[in-house]
C-alpha cells in the first residue's frame, strides 16, 4: 500500500506490461486497475479546510453538504435558504453552525472560501456571480444556467475574480462513469467515436415547486434537467469533442398529467443527434413522460470504439466488450468501479482545483459548451431544422 505522498502520478504507472507476459496469463483490466481504488485517503491540517457554504437547503443543497463532507478538506459553516424550517432542518442534521434566510446574507455575514449555489435555474447565473464577485469559489446545481448567455457570463465573472467556477454534474463522477472513463483512456475501445445516451421516465414530470415546469424559471424541460445529465457524460466520455451541429426535436404531449392552473410551457420529451468535429457523433434521448412500460424507465449509456464498446449500465455494473470476432462474437469484460463516486468524488475534485491541484473537468467553460449543444437543439427544434453550433 502506497503512502499518498508516494502515489504513481498516472494509471499507467499501477498497470502492468502485457508485453513481459503470454495472452493466457495477462492479468484482467479490473485486477490490473485493483490499486488504484485502494490507495488511502490523504489527512487535511485545519489550515487547508475550506469553509463552504450552501445557498439553498433542499435535495441538492443536502446533498452538497453530504458530499463535502465525504470527500474530507471541507468544513459546511452556513446554509441560507428562504423557508426557516427547511434551514433548520439541514442544520440539525448535519450540524451546521449559522443559517441565513438570503445568499446576499450568507456572502456578507461569512468568512467563506466556497459556496454551493443550490437554487431553480433562473437564480444560478445572478447568484454564482455576486459570489464570484465577493471572491468566493463557486460549485454551481445543474444545468449551468438558462442558457449559453447566461453560462458565458458566469465562465466571464470567474475569470475576472481568478475563482474556481465548476457545476454538479455528479453522474459524470458516478462509478460506473469513472470506470469507464478510465478504460476509453487507456484505450481499450480504440477511438470512441460514437455514443448513445438516454434517460426515460414513463410518468415522470417533476411536481411540487413549479418552476420545473415554467420556461421562465426552468430554461426547458426534460432536455435540460434530466437530458443535460447523459449528454455530459456521453460527451466526456467521447474526450470533450468540439460540437459542430445539432438535429433536435422537442415534444409536448403529456399536460394533461398536471393540474389545470400549472404552468406548462416546456418539452416533456426530446430527441437529438449531435455532431462533433473529428466526425464523433452522440444520440441523445430524455423523457419525463413517454407511453412505455415502466420496465423500461431509466438510463441507457454505450459507447463504441474502433476496438471495442463499453456498457456503461447494467445490473452488473459496466461492462466493456472487446476482442471481437468475424461474427460478432467478443469478450466480455466487467470494469472495477472506485469506491469513491457521486458527490463525494465531485466535491474532492473540487477542492483539489482550489488548492491548485487539479484543472476542473465540470468547469466554467465545459459550461458553457454544454449550454451550447442544450441551446442548440432546442433551436433546431424550433426550426425544424439541423444548425450549427
Amino acid at each position: 500500500m502506497w503512502h499518498w505522498r508516494t502515489r504513481p502520478r498516472t494509471i499507467a504507472a499501477l498497470l502492468p506490461r502485457h508485453s513481459r507476459h503470454p495472452p493466457s496469463q495477462r492479468p484482467s483490466i479490473a485486477s490490473a486497475l485493483e490499486p488504484l481504488y485502494n490507495l488511502p485517503p490523504r489527512k487535511h491540517s485545519m489550515a487547508e479546510t475550506i469553509r463552504v457554504g450552501i445557498i439553498g437547503a433542499g435535495w441538492p443543497g443536502t446533498a452538497h453538504a453530504k458530499g463535502y463532507q465525504a470527500a474530507g478538506g471541507f468544513k459546511v459553516v452556513a446554509v441560507a435558504d428562504l423557508i426557516p424550517s427547511r434551514r433548520k432542518a439541514l442544520r440539525d442534521e448535519l450540524g451546521i453552525a449559522r443559517e441565513y434566510a438570503s445568499a446576499d446574507e450568507l456572502l456578507a455575514g461569512e468568512p467563506l472560501e466556497a459556496v454551493s449555489v443550490c437554487l431553480p435555474t433562473h437564480l444560478h447565473a445572478p447568484v454564482a456571480c455576486s459570489a464570484l464577485r465577493a471572491g468566493r469559489h463557486v460549485m454551481c446545481e445543474k444545468p449551468p444556467a438558462l442558457d449559453a448567455a447566461e453560462a458565458r457570463q458566469m465562465h466571464n465573472a470567474a475569470v475576472k475574480a481568478g475563482k474556481v467556477l465548476m457545476y454538479a454534474l455528479q453522474r459524470r463522477f458516478g462509478p460506473a462513469e469513472q470506470a469507464a472513463r478510465m478504460a476509453i483512456d487507456k484505450g481499450y475501445v480504440g477511438e470512441a467515436y460514437h455514443a448513445r445516451a438516454v434517460w426515460t421516465r414513463t410518468r415522470g414530470i417533476p411536481r411540487g415547486t413549479g418552476w420545473f415546469t415554467h420556461k421562465e424559471k426552468s430554461g426547458g424541460g426534460a432536455l435540460i434537467d434530466i437530458g443535460v445529465h447523459m449528454l455530459d457524460i456521453a460527451w466526456n466520455l467521447l474526450g470533450q469533442p468540439r460540437p459542430a451541429s445539432a438535429f433536435g426535436i422537442t415534444h409536448s404531449r403529456f399536460r394533461s398529467l398536471l393540474a389545470d392552473d400549472a404552468t406548462y410551457d416546456v418539452e416533456d420529451a426530446a430527441f437529438a443527434l449531435l455532431r462533433f468535429d473529428g466526425g464523433k457523433s452522440i444520440e441523445l434521448a430524455a423523457t419525463w413522460a413517454i407511453n412505455q412500460p415502466p420496465t423500461q424507465n431509466g438510463t441507457v449509456c454505450r459507447i463504441y470504439g474502433t476496438s471495442g464498446a463499453i456498457e456503461v449500465y447494467t445490473p452488473a455494473g459496466p461492462v466493456l466488450y472487446r476482442d471481437f470476432a468475424a461474427d460478432g462474437t467478443c469478450r466480455q469484460n466487467p470494469l472495477k468501479t472506485p469506491r469513491l463516486a457521486g458527490h463525494a468524488a465531485l466535491m474532492r475534485h473540487f477542492r483539489d482545483c482550489i488548492h491548485g491541484k487539479a484543472t476542473p473537468s465540470a468547469g466554467a467553460a465545459q459550461g458553457v459548451t454544454l449550454m451550447q449543444m442544450i441551446d442548440g437543439i432546442y433551436r433546431s427544434s424550433r426550426s425544424g431544422k439541423s444548425v450549427k453550433l
